[in-house]
């Protein structure tokens, strides 16, 4: 972090710049207001202390036009403890003063308590911009879930019925993230949350500790939901010995690795291929298609369906 220090008394100006460069911080002298406003607009200054008396400027008037050019810029305003109080008109434009002369501790403190300011706001314009993203993602997700909904169904009463429990699924995804503060979940815990509504004892979870960002992590979940969905309708979750095993395994031996996703219905009814790839598979591909090394496979063997996803492993979608 970049510090500016502007005094036109070089023996304080030198004696807070030493100060501030044993904690570790960059810092920046300036001896005059035209010298300070060249700094901020050369350097990516996030603190500047600037001392009431400077020969060009108040340094009162310098906050106010650092403040202008820069509103997201702290500013610690120290000041003369002999100035009079009609000299100090206008110093609520700083974001912290000090009178001089001043402790060490103090100043060092108060430094401090000021780039804390400063990483917290810079958190929460992070935090901002990343909910501001997964909010798009989310919609985009949830607009081709209506568009697929809508042309899979044969009544209003089913579309209604079809989206809530894909919105359902989305959001159980969602509550699995916040527990992580959205940063991400576990591959096992999000298929968890997803196939519990189907009947957690129906299903068989095996595969090693496999971390997912929060995008991969909701479109897996609404993969499952829809394989879950599908085997509820036509497949093992039909019968009541009907079991379906989920398993992944990593492959690593072409870097940066493939995560083999696998989905085996046994149990049910004796099922065949349909004639032509429905919808339901349809979507289950172009939720796990950002991810996928290759096409998804679905085999319709008589024991039931087989599905298989080969997922490219990366920042997204990681081992432990």
């Amino acid at each position: 972090m970049a510090i500016l220090v502007v005094d036109s008394n070089e023996p304080g100006r030198l004696l807070k710049s030493h100060q501030l460069a044993a904690l570790g911080y960059r810092v920046h002298e300036a001896a005059s207001g035209a010298s300070a406003i060249a700094a901020i607009e050369a350097n990516p200054i996030e603190l500047a202390i600037i001392n009431s008396q400077l020969p060009d400027m108040s340094g009162l008037q310098l906050c106010r036009v650092m403040k202008e050019q820069n509103d997201r810029l702290l500013v610690l305003q120290t000041w003369v403890r002999s100035m009079e109080p009609q000299d100090l008109a206008g110093a609520e434009e700083a974001d912290a003063y000090l009178a001089e002369p001043m402790a060490a501790r103090e100043f060092v403190t108060t430094v401090r308590a000021l780039m804390r300011l400063r990483d917290a706001e810079s958190h929460r314009e992070l935090l901002i911009r990343e909910l501001s993203h997964r909010v798009r993602n989310s919609l985009a997700i949830v607009q081709s879930l209506i568009g697929f909904t809508r042309r899979s169904v044969a009544s209003l009463e089913e579309f209604e019925a079809l989206l809530i429990s894909r919105v359902h699924a989305m959001a159980r995804a969602h509550d699995i993230l916040m527990q992580t503060a959205g940063e991400g979940a576990t591959l096992g815990a999000i298929i968890e949350a997803v196939v519990a509504p189907f009947g957690r004892k129906r299903f068989m979870l095996r595969g090693p500790y496999v971390w997912l960002a929060p995008n991969p992590a909701v479109r897996f979940g609404l993969a499952i939901h829809e394989l879950a969905t599908n085997a509820s309708k036509h497949g093992a979750l039909t019968a009541d010995a009907g079991q379906i095993e989920v398993r992944w395994t990593a492959d690593k031996t072409t870097p940066p690795g493939l995560l083999n996703l696998s989905w085996v219905e046994s149990g049910g009814p004796e099922i065949s291929a349909p004639a032509e790839r429905g919808l339901g598979a349809t979507l289950v591909g172009s939720l796990l298609a950002p991810d996928t090394e290759s096409a998804t496979r679905f085999e319709y063997l008589p024991s039931g369906l087989n599905f298989w996803a080969g997922l490219a492993l990366s920042d997204r979608i990681r081992l432990s």
